[in-house]
């Protein structure tokens, strides 16, 4: 065999070690065959990001917090996702309420939003937990305080009409100018017809409608109801102020208190005072029994005035303020010039007799 022949055998085996070596090595393969077998999807993960907590539905009891968790889901599909959320009281340190909600399954890699709510007495404080799991297994948490439950404002009473405040929040001349006013219509000698004005502002952003309001004259002394009338109110644009008028007939030469009382659907709104001076006396809204003011007890039933016709009135013996026009069963009407009457007329039938 010559050269030539040897150095082309050795070259046909170098060739054939060299593909061999690769093909093992699987430098070389079918054109046909998938690529994405090697492909590896990298494992998901769920990360909570913010939480928000807002006022939802609020009753006479209880306060729904409406609860918006963010989860940030990257990577591949994430199975069995929980979002648990605890209030715990923060004077007590007792679980009031836990709600739990199944996200299920994550595959977008974007921002989810979990919305979920938690409904609590409507008092004290609460420390709102939320717990994130995955299979089962807690991976995140983080916890929020809300205070002040007990002062949110309940649908039935929540409204945006207010009597007036002249002068504004900083005061000013008319400060002292009270929301409720009245004039005298008419008198005769035992009766006084007032007609009492009040002076509603709508502060919010929407019409408010369905109010009706309530004037209630109560004597100063005895705390008695001497009348009441109520007053249909229209409709009051926002930022417009409503003027109604309401008449109401008592008993002469008293002093009474205006209390009027705002009302929507059977519920209490909104009321304020102001007093009104028939008698010799100088009443004003500061010599209330209580330093609250107001009640929502004192309109609890409505007016209460006298249903057999007479006015109602008891003794006057806390302020005195009468003694000088009433008698001494505190009857509306027989001051000391009856009684002086009276007197003189006895004396004069005596001396007939004699």
């Amino acid at each position: 065999m010559n050269r030539e022949s040897l150095l082309a055998v050795a070259t046909l085996v170098v060739v054939l070690g060299a593909l061999t070596t690769l093909a093992l090595a699987g430098a070389v393969s079918d054109p046909a065959a998938s690529e994405t077998a090697s492909d590896v999807e990298p494992a998901g993960h769920v990360s909570l990001t913010e939480l928000t907590i807002s006022a939802d539905s609020v009753t006479g009891g209880t306060a729904t917090l409406a609860v918006d968790t963010y989860l940030d889901h990257r990577g591949g599909p994430v199975e069995n996702v929980t979002v648990v959320h605890r209030a715990i009281d923060t004077e007590s340190g007792l679980v009031e309420a836990t709600t739990e909600r199944e996200v299920g399954r994550l595959e977008e890699e974007s921002e989810h939003v979990v919305s979920s709510s938690v409904a609590v007495p409507r008092e004290s404080g609460y420390e709102i937990e939320t717990l994130v799991y995955r299979g089962g297994n807690r991976t995140e948490s983080t916890s929020h305080t809300v205070e002040g439950v007990g002062s949110l404002t309940p649908a039935y009473a929540d409204t945006d009409v207010e009597f007036h405040r002249f002068g504004g929040g900083s005061g000013g001349s008319l400060a002292d100018v009270p929301a409720i006013g009245y004039s005298i219509e008419s008198t005769t000698d035992e009766r006084a017809t007032l007609a009492v004005n009040s002076y509603l502002t709508n502060t919010g952003d929407d019409p408010e409608s369905d109010l009706e309001l309530e004037v209630v004259a109560r004597q100063s002394g005895s705390n008695v109801v001497a009348d009441a009338a109520t007053v249909d109110l229209s409709t009051i644009e926002p930022g417009k102020t409503a003027s109604p008028t309401a008449e109401l007939t008592v008993p002469a030469e008293y002093d009474y208190y205006l209390d009027a009382v705002l009302w929507r659907d059977g519920t209490i709104v909104g009321t304020d005072r102001s007093v009104a001076n028939l008698g010799p006396g100088s009443l004003s809204v500061n010599e209330t029994a209580t330093d609250s003011g107001l009640e929502v007890s004192d309109f609890a039933g409505g007016p209460t005035g006298a249903d057999d016709g007479s006015d109602g009135y008891g003794a006057d013996d806390d302020d005195g303020e009468d003694g000088e026009d009433g008698s001494g069963d505190g009857t509306p009407g027989f001051g000391i010039a009856v009684t002086a009457v009276t007197v003189l007329a006895t004396i004069a039938l005596a001396r007939r007799f004699q």
